[in-house]
């Protein structure tokens, strides 16, 4: 099986997203606005553009200087947590300091993931096996970066197989498509875009939910995909009238 897929294992309680196949760029367009301040976890003093000497952490500034950030060097790992002013990172105890210190090194939260200080809005961190462990105060927010990165991946494959002269102009996803695949990834469910299959203008990706959740690190790194996976349904478009759709196996929408 190709390795070309989008992998997603939501958790809403703690307001999660694990994932791989959604890139940088498909955060950042997918977000509908991106943080004035943010905190450099990993010690990217080359791009910072400020530094707050209370906490010894790097920052960067501008909602624009944000976003080159991010779509700069798209393979090399990127950690952050937003802030709302400089004047929060100066009431940070040592305790709280040290909590953001874990969460760059470990790359996952000592605590809760917002700050009632800091005010955070988004917590970003990139992990090995280009696995990406994202936070959103508002888990609605990654309805869109979703719908951006099927769109994405659907395009990329349409465009491989050359079956037409023209690109393909995708239409948006139903959010209430988006709600279902996203409740369905609690258990970490694969959008396998490297078996998609094509019938009667109607393009089928495969939908797969992992058998043992704890095994989805080694799953990633080995690509052994369908193996570990129970086929769960597809997610469809049609090509003639534009349209998303689901189907799955047991019929549950």
């Amino acid at each position: 099986m190709k390795g070309n897929f989008i992998f997603i294992n939501t958790n809403p309680i703690s307001n999660m997203i694990l994932s791989s196949g959604i890139t940088t760029a498909d955060y950042v367009n997918g977000l509908d606005e991106l943080p004035d301040n943010i905190i450099l976890l990993n010690g990217d003093d080359d791009v910072a553009n400020g530094y707050n000497s209370h906490s010894r952490f790097d920052l960067l500034s501008g909602s624009g200087e944000i976003r080159r950030y991010l779509l700069r060097n798209p393979t090399k790992q990127k950690k952050f947590i937003d802030f709302n002013d400089e004047d929060s990172l100066n009431s940070l105890s040592p305790f709280e300091i040290a909590e953001l210190l874990y969460l760059g090194h470990m790359g996952t939260p000592m605590g809760r993931p917002f700050s009632s200080k800091l005010l955070n809005h988004y917590i970003y961190l990139d992990l090995e096996n280009n696995t990406t462990r994202t936070y959103y105060r508002r888990f609605s927010d990654f309805n869109h970066v979703l719908e951006i990165a099927l769109k994405r991946n659907l395009r990329e494959v349409h465009n491989t197989l050359r079956v037409f002269l023209r690109p393909l102009a995708i239409k948006d996803v139903d959010n209430s498509i988006l709600i279902k695949l996203i409740t369905r990834a609690n258990d970490g469910l694969f959008v396998v875009f490297g078996a998609l299959r094509e019938k009667s203008r109607i393009y089928h990706i495969p939908l797969r939910i992992l058998k043992n959740p704890d095994q989805v690190s080694i799953i990633l790194k080995t690509k052994e995909i369908e193996s570990n996976t129970d086929y769960m349904g597809d997610l469809t478009y049609d090509l003639q009238h534009s349209k998303w759709d689901l189907q799955w196996r047991d019929d549950q929408s």
